[in-house]
Order: structure tokens, then C-alpha cells, then sequence
């Protein structure tokens, strides 16, 4: 098991291996094309647009920078950028070689995040959209679940796939969402 000694959670768009910002006018754009060489540590590979802390780190940063430096976007649009496959979750071979230390900060994390878009949302009028373009399975479909509306795209390929909750669930794990204003 390896480990890295320090994990950078600063980041900008430049950096960014994993989403690809754009704006027009007050729509975002973020999609979802993540590195599957990238992941933050080796021993891994984030296929079917698996995510890990890394993808999560850039995640986070797009979303405080959307909110407090475009103060001219209404509207994020979470989508992706690979054909057939939205996300599929967080990537198990990532948690398969961490500590339990490291998977219970990566969850705690992603929770965080995720509950970042919720905030956006209720206080800051920022609305979120998961347009579901593949499959979205496990932690995507949390992933999309944290945003106002879901529109599963009709392409014959997409479809959506409840979380792992009794043997793998990550964020439920952590306390779930706080799909509060949803229920």
C-alpha cells in the first residue's frame, strides 16, 4: 500500500485533469472525462469514469469557483464527455489498495462535496443539472442525485443504477447525502 506523504487539495482549471469547464453566458458546463491514468495514487486506473479523491478535488474547485467567481451562472450542467458512460462511481480498486484511514477521509470528502452542490442550490440559487448521458451507476448516481434535476438522455444507453448501500456503499457509509429539499 502505497501512499502519498501530502495530498494538494488547491488546484485550478489549468490543472485540471478530470472536468472540463466551460461557460456560456449563466450555464456552466462541466463534464465528467476523467484521466484513467490520472488517479492520485498508482495501482489504479479510473476506467468508465470511476472517480477517486483527485477527480473529487477538481470536482470541489470547479464548483466554489463557478459559485464565487461567475456570479453570472445560474445553472451547472453536469454531463459527460465519454460515449455510453456517465459515471460509474468511486473506483473499488482505489479503495481496495487504501487504509482505512484513507477511504474514510476520501468518502467524508466526496460526501463533503457532494453536499457542496446541495449548498450551492438552497443558498446560493445556484441549480444543478445531471444530464445522464450512459450509464450511471454507484456513486454517479449519487453523483447526480446531488443535483436539482436529472435528465437521462434517450439514447438507447443510459441508464441509472441504485448506490451499493449493503456491501460497498461509499457515501452512505458516511452518512448519505442530505437529499433533504429532494425527499
Amino acid at each position: 500500500m502505497t501512499h502519498p506523504s501530502r495530498v494538494e487539495y488547491q488546484t485550478d482549471p489549468s490543472q485540471y485533469k478530470h472536468w472540463k469547464l466551460a461557460f456560456d453566458g449563466p450555464v456552466a458546463t462541466l463534464k465528467a472525462d476523467f484521466d484513467e491514468n490520472a488517479g492520485l495514487r498508482p495501482g489504479y486506473k479510473l476506467k468508465l469514469n470511476s472517480y477517486d479523491l483527485g477527480v473529487d478535488i477538481e470536482l470541489n474547485d470547479a464548483v466554489s469557483r463557478i459559485r464565487f467567481e461567475h456570479p453570472q451562472v445560474r445553472t451547472v450542467v453536469l454531463t459527460s464527455a465519454k460515449e455510453k458512460v456517465f459515471c460509474s462511481g468511486a473506483n473499488i480498486f482505489m479503495l481496495g489498495v487504501s487504509s482505512h484511514a484513507w477511504k474514510v477521509n476520501f468518502c467524508k470528502f466526496t460526501n463533503e462535496t457532494r453536499n457542496g452542490l446541495e449548498d450551492s442550490s438552497a443558498h446560493s440559487g445556484l441549480k444543478f443539472l445531471a444530464a445522464v448521458n450512459g450509464a450511471c451507476a454507484g456513486g454517479g448516481y449519487e453523483l447526480a442525485l446531488a443535483c436539482d434535476e436529472i435528465i437521462l438522455v434517450d439514447d438507447r444507453s443510459s441508464a441509472v443504477s441504485l448506490p451499493e448501500v449493503p456491501l460497498l456503499g461509499v457515501l452512505p457509509g458516511t452518512g448519505g447525502l442530505c437529499l433533504g429539499r429532494n425527499s
